[in-house]
């Protein structure tokens, strides 16, 4: 990202900390700490590296993003990241919901010259290079969100450009497919709505399967390859996220998160949360405060 765009970004943005800012579903972000590998869940957004970077880890797949590349997440992914920062270089980041009739509006209306390059899809979460018509609009993004009135008033006309330049950007296939109702890749997606939904209930892979009119097998074939993950292996992640969010931000005890997150033992989730973060779910509190 050029000087231009960190000068406008840093009249928004002045302490460590998530800033909301005057058009709903953008927020910016800055450290200035350096962050081990830590877990985190992004939900259908977009992130644009202005300054520093991160490392997103999904099971083997590892993403490097800073402000040459951007990150597209079409589908709520609970990740491990690294974030590189420090007083002198700050970690700083737009993050941007993508708001899906938007996007699906958009791609409707891409021409079969553009959609062609949909043909093969790895993971649902990809990187592409950040253009200078890209770099364009974030300025004038920074730029507006500094204006409340302007940002009411174009401040849908602005994300639909952006929008528009992922959507035709080199590596969007799956953001594509997921959009087109009757591909796997869509019904994936319809199916990690439900977990998230449904996280904290008994959830029945045989019946995530018929719902989408898919065998078992198959269905577990196109979870993997969308998330990387088996669904078990999913579900329990998702739970383990949200324990740490209640636990960490809600202070809710041991037994009551274990069951608040679909757990039928305690003790299971005990397991599990030591197994994944490296310490009992009775110290994430400590642990949350010293990060």
């Amino acid at each position: 990202m050029n000087t231009k765009i960190l000068e406008e970004v840093n009249k928004l943005i002045k302490e460590d900390s998530l800033t909301r800012t005057n058009i709903k579903g953008v927020n910016l972000y800055k450290t200035t700490t350096y962050l081990p590998r830590t877990p985190l869940t992004y939900d259908f957004c977009l992130v644009f590296v202005l300054q520093g970077k991160k490392i997103g880890y999904l099971s083997n797949n590892r993403f490097e993003y800073d402000s040459k590349n951007y990150l597209v997440v079409p589908t709520a992914m609970p990740f491990e990241c690294e974030t590189y920062a420090s007083k002198e270089e700050p970690y700083i980041c737009i993050l941007i919901d993508i708001k899906k009739e938007i996007m699906q509006e958009i791609i409707s209306s891409i021409s079969k010259e553009e959609s062609k390059k949909c043909e093969d899809v790895q993971i649902s979460v990809f990187q592409d290079k950040v253009t200078n018509e890209l770099e364009d609009s974030i300025y004038r993004l920074l730029k507006m969100l500094q204006s409340k009135e302007e940002s009411n008033i174009l401040g849908e006309s602005i994300l639909r450009e952006i929008f528009y330049k992922i959507a035709i950007g080199e590596n969007s296939h799956f953001l594509h497919k997921m959009f087109l109702e009757n591909k796997a890749e869509a019904k994936m997606i319809r199916s990690l709505r439900t977990i998230h939904h449904e996280y904290n209930e008994h959830l029945d892979i045989p019946r995530l399967a018929k719902e989408e009119d898919m065998s078992v097998s198959s269905f577990h074939t196109h979870f993997k390859k969308v998330t990387s993950l088996s669904p078990l292996q999913y579900i329990k992640k998702i739970r383990l996220h949200k324990a740490m969010d209640l636990l960490t931000r809600r202070d809710m005890q041991v037994n009551e998160t274990a069951y608040a997150t679909g757990y039928e033992s305690s003790s299971q989730f005990s397991k599990d949360f030591k197994s994944y973060y490296g310490y009992p779910p009775k110290e994430a509190k400590a642990s949350f405060e010293i990060i």
